[in-house]
């Protein structure tokens, strides 16, 4: 009895070193933290081949925090660059890509995972390119001035829980054969918006406050797009009908005339203008 017992332990103790040496074996980090100076505004720019990407609010007397896991035995290369020209600064993040072009999404992003927090001091005009993978997008807090975001074969969630602080002067979305979600739009508090879909299927939810007119572009290829308006929200919907297409707009719009749809809003606030084209797909519009 006293040799299995001791037996079992000395199993269990070999299981526990083995875990341990696994995690090590399979996870290495990079941390990187940027300081703030005298910058004025910062501009950024991040191009990712693959993995997961994490993007928020940060500290305020730091620019940018930036961390960055991956597997022990890839070469993936990580740089980031960082440079003040006048009062701009300069954030440049990139990871190539991997030698193996197939390999299993899960273990992907599990393992290339890439967490950048961003001032909130700061006017910020931000640019995301992501080829494969996933990415969490939360703009709550930042200081938004300009936004482009250019995805592959990924899967994009977008956020912005708060009003923006700033008028952001342009909003640029192209998403491919992807999956892309995005949640309190008008919280971004953006003039010009346009979203160009490929292969996919596509939430955008135009939430929170608009304090301003806006106008948003719409197009999709090859796949299905939903649109939430909330119902306080006026809105004029202005759709290009074709045979290909389907398109289901609800019931609190009328018809102005052809093509031409409104939704009047009870304190007669700003308006939101929706522009919507659809190649082979889906459209609806729901009010909430």
């Amino acid at each position: 009895m006293k040799s299995n017992k001791t037996h079992t332990a000395k199993t269990f103790a070999a299981v526990l070193f083995w875990l341990f040496a696994a995690g090590s074996a399979f996870s290495q980090s990079q941390h990187r933290e940027i300081s703030r100076g005298k910058e004025k505004k910062l501009v950024v720019s991040m191009d990712i081949a693959f993995g997961s990407i994490i993007l928020e609010k940060g500290d305020k007397d730091k620019i940018a925090i930036i961390d960055y896991e991956e597997e022990k035995e890839d070469d993936h290369k990580f740089q980031v660059g960082y440079d003040v020209d006048g009062e701009t600064g300069r954030l440049k993040v990139k990871l190539k890509k991997s030698k193996s072009l197939w390999n299993d999404d899960n273990d992907e992003n599990r393992y290339r995972r890439i967490t950048v927090k961003l001032t909130e001091s700061l006017p910020v005009w931000l640019d995301l390119e992501l080829g494969a993978g996933k990415g969490d997008i939360d703009l709550t807090g930042i200081q938004l001035k300009d936004l482009k975001i250019s995805s592959g074969a990924s899967s994009i969630e977008l956020r912005c829980d708060q009003p923006n602080r700033l008028s952001a002067e342009r909003i640029e979305i192209e998403s491919g054969v992807s999956k892309f979600t995005a949640t309190n739009l008008c919280n971004v508090n953006f003039r010009e918006l346009k979203f160009s879909g490929g292969v996919g299927a596509y939430k955008l939810d135009f939430g929170g406050e608009l304090t301003q007119d806006a106008n948003a572009d719409i197009e999709v290829g090859l796949g299905s797009i939903v649109v939430y308006i909330p119902k306080e929200v006026a809105t004029k919907v202005i759709y290009d009908d074709n045979w290909f297409s389907s398109f289901d707009l609800d019931r609190g719009f009328k018809k102005r005339k052809s093509g031409v749809y409104e939704s009047v809003s009870d304190d007669g606030g700003k308006l939101l203008t929706l522009k919507i084209e659809s190649g082979l797909g889906s459209v609806k519009v729901k009010r909430k």
